[in-house]
């Protein structure tokens, strides 16, 4: 028989509560929350097991663990539990602190633990980008004759701002891409063990389907009877701003033309398609988290705070396409200013360090969760990661 040391932190439950509620006192570990829930099976044995991490002190399995990841907020555990502990809230209070741990900047703990720091570092970026937008205006627009005041109804043309939107865009997508790859690859050394390469590739290899497939559709929050319409809501959400950002990143050129009815340009259907799924699917979620439903906890600032960026994402830059039809150039480059620096703002704060990064962390804990659960039924002398 071997024994494994671990260390207890008498420190990380005053730590975790810095991220939100972790009622702790209330639970008992009866397991009512884990019996309750479809999702919880196997290798993948939450909620009762995380919560008892954070109460014994237990650092290094809870942030190995991907089992916060795994459960997708349908509310059962609360509802079941005879204590009124609320282990759903518990669960996603111990989803922010694992994102504070995969940031190696510390600014996810800063936006997450103050509201002062999340909505101000929105702010700022917000008006840093608006403030370089009208210095671009005032310095260039006169250049390619367009007026900063007076007429309203002008001819209105990007050409002018193509090359430097281009580089703008790519900046915009590719430094926030860059902090959430290096997050991820933190989350992969914690939940694979000190020694993640000792599970044989082929593992990996075979479970890319799970991660691909997660990470498209998010199937897993269907098999969850309270959450199937919510299912419906974030994959329109999702494949709205995929489709998005696939097109101004790749196909930015052929779909900024001057000419302005789609006839003629039928690749713009595609940005409404876009367009319509992010409103419908932002727009829902917001109502979903603004109406308290019975079970359900409160919804907070910092959960209405993407949502309510991406709505505001989606309606300024169809405002700006109206405009354009309108021939309102000024009012068009007024909105086109707000559109960018809300568009930078979400893309800069929330996308690595906000909520909006568990679209990346969920599909890969669950493709994870599936690498180690292949790894552990291999045939007997193959090695595996000690945590589980």
């Amino acid at each position: 028989m071997s024994s494994v040391a671990v260390r207890s932190d008498p420190g990380l439950l005053a730590e975790i509560r810095r991220y939100g509620r972790f009622d702790t006192t209330g639970c008992f570990q009866c397991g009512t929350c884990t019996l309750s829930c479809d999702l919880a099976r196997g290798a993948a044995s939450f909620p009762r097991r995380i919560i008892r991490y954070g109460l014994l002190g237990l650092r290094a399995p809870l942030v190995a663990s991907l089992d916060p990841w795994l459960c997708h907020d349908c509310g059962d555990c609360t509802t079941a539990c005879p204590r009124q502990a609320e282990p759903q809230v518990s669960v996603e209070t111990l989803r922010r602190f694992l994102i504070a741990q995969y940031d190696w900047t510390g600014l996810a703990a800063r936006f997450i633990r103050s509201r002062a720091w999340h909505l101000g570092s929105v702010g700022f970026v917000f008006a840093l980008v608006l403030g370089l937008v009208v210095v671009y205006h005032v310095y260039r627009l006169p250049q390619v004759g367009l007026p900063l005041r007076g007429a309203a109804r002008t001819p209105l043309g990007f050409a002018h701002m193509f090359p430097m939107m281009t580089y703008f865009t790519l900046t915009v997508v590719l430094v926030p891409l860059f902090f959430l790859a290096s997050h991820a690859i933190r989350m992969w050394l914690f939940a694979m063990g000190p020694e993640p390469t000792r599970i044989p590739l082929r593992h990996y290899l075979a479970e890319i389907r799970t991660y691909v497939v997660e990470s498209a559709t998010q199937e897993q929050m269907a098999e969850c009877p309270e959450k199937r319409q919510a299912w419906i809501r974030h994959l329109m959400m999702v494949a709205g701003t995929v489709l998005m950002l696939v097109i101004v990143v790749f196909f930015l050129r052929w779909f900024q033309v001057d000419g302005l009815y789609p006839l003629y340009h039928p690749q713009r259907w595609l940005g409404y398609l876009a367009t319509a799924l992010m409103l419908y699917g932002s727009g829902a979620v917001l109502a979903d988290r603004l109406t308290k439903r019975a079970g359900q906890p409160r919804a907070e600032i910092r959960d209405l705070v993407f949502p309510a960026l991406l709505f505001l994402t989606a309606a300024t830059g169809i405002a700006v396409h109206l405009l354009r039809y309108a021939g309102l150039a000024l009012t068009a480059h007024y909105a086109y200013a707000i559109h960018i620096a809300i568009t930078v703002a979400m893309l800069v704060v929330e996308v690595p360090f906000g909520k909006l990064s568990h679209m990346v962390y969920r599909p890969l804990a669950l493709y994870l969760q599936a690498v180690k659960e292949r790894a552990a039924a291999a045939p007997t002398g193959e090695a595996v990661p000690a945590h589980g």
